[in-house]
């Protein structure tokens, strides 16, 4: 097993968020339409009998300098002590700011993952002490949270959101009514990295070459979805591949499906709900388009970011889920966890 990354390079608005299950779908088609589908029934055989090519996390966003950051994982206790929580006029404000603080830096996951930071105090004092390297000291609960809020404000986003002019188009007599105009609202992404475990190499190159030729999210047919993209392994934290070799404790990197394997009683995790619409954009010419399905079953996961303990050490956790069946063909959602393993 190798890691490396693939860095995307947005070219258009998307329409719906990118995922690993927005990634895995356009890695189907893509299969599809440029191996065949004998080639896709191959390349899903192989995760059916868990003798997985590669795993892959959620799309990571990158900063000005080019680094990785991180979800934030669930952390024991609170920022404040006992003596502090009758406080409220202090407290509020600096706690609504750490609880807005989404992502961070590799430098605090590494010490998250070894146990040198184990609750949310340490975390908010580890923030601290980085502002205060770089001149910033607080002196009282206002400095503090405006402190946290630079740290947030200094994390990079993934997305934005916009709106764009949409008018509705019948797909039977390709015509649109005049007049019919809309605001639909659309997600552009900025370039960010999806890390990868690689178990076959002969998949990964396949995969490289189907993302070429497939675009992500809804609404492909009318310009969106559209990027470019490149393996840069040297975008991965020197010091990550420490942490990829399989625990019973691991940090999630990509939404994942729930399974036996989970001790959920000590788990730190939170769930959300999936439900993805059939990509039907291959069947407007198909004599049966009206009656193929619009929407997949809805599937549960545990959030990226979440900390799961596991009833036995393992590389792999969670798997796909099918969602669909037409015909004698199967849809599946992704959901394998691609884990950072805790050293304590």
């Amino acid at each position: 097993m190798r890691l490396t990354a693939l860095v995307f390079y947005p070219q258009s608005p998307f329409r719906g968020e990118i995922t690993t299950n927005t990634l895995f779908g356009a890695i189907c088609w893509g299969i599809r339409k440029f191996y065949g589908g004998g080639e896709l029934k191959n390349f899903l055989k192989s995760y059916e009998e868990k003798d997985y090519p590669f795993l892959f996390s959620s799309p990571l966003p990158l900063d000005s300098e080019g680094n990785l950051w991180f979800f934030r994982p669930p952390l024991e206790g609170s920022i404040f002590d006992d003596s502090d929580e009758g406080n409220l006029k202090e407290t509020y404000p600096v706690s609504k700011a750490f609880k807005k603080v989404s992502l961070i830096e590799w430098k605090i996951l590494e010490k998250i993952l070894k146990g040198e930071i184990k609750t949310e105090r340490d975390l908010f004092e580890e923030i601290l002490n980085r502002a205060s390297q770089n001149g910033k000291k607080p002196k009282n609960s206002q400095d503090l949270a405006e402190v946290i809020k630079e740290y947030t404000k200094r994390s990079p986003k993934l997305k934005d959101t916009t709106l764009t002019v949409k008018t509705p188009i019948n797909r039977l007599t390709n015509t649109a009514k005049e007049g019919e105009l809309h605001n639909e609202e659309v997600n552009v992404y900025n370039p960010f990295a999806v890390l990868f475990k690689v178990y076959t190499e002969n998949w990964f190159e396949k995969i490289k070459t189907a993302l070429k030729v497939v675009r992500l999210g809804g609404n492909k047919t009318v310009g969106l979805g559209r990027f470019e993209f490149e393996e840069k392994k040297e975008v991965i934290p020197e010091g990550l591949e420490n942490f990829i070799n399989k625990g019973e404790r691991i940090y999630l990197l990509s939404p994942t499906i729930p399974s036996d394997l989970i001790d959920a009683e000590n788990s730190f995790y939170e769930i959300k709900l999936e439900r993805s619409a059939v990509d039907r954009s291959i069947g407007y010419f198909d004599p049966n388009f009206l009656k193929l399905p619009v929407w997949k079953k809805t599937v549960a996961y545990l959030k990226e970011g979440s900390v799961l303990k596991l009833k036995k050490p393992s590389e792999f956790v969670g798997g796909l889920k099918e969602t669909l069946r037409v015909g004698n063909s199967k849809i599946y959602a992704y959901g394998l966890g691609f884990g950072l393993t805790f050293k304590c």
